[in-house]
């Protein structure tokens, strides 16, 4: 239960950081960076379930 938890927060702060790169820094791949950096999160938190 902790896993889904730390992963949570490891997502929320990878789009919080695509949100401040992209649109508060104007550089929307660095942006795009952050978004795959938290689908590699979730990913990662399938991955280790199995």
């Amino acid at each position: 239960m902790t896993n889904i938890f730390v992963c949570l927060f490891a997502v929320t702060l990878c789009l919080i950081n695509a949100v401040i790169w992209a649109f508060i820094s104007q550089m929307p791949f660095i942006g795009l960076g952050w978004v795959g950096a938290a689908a590699f999160c979730l990913f990662l938190q399938k991955w280790s379930r199995y």
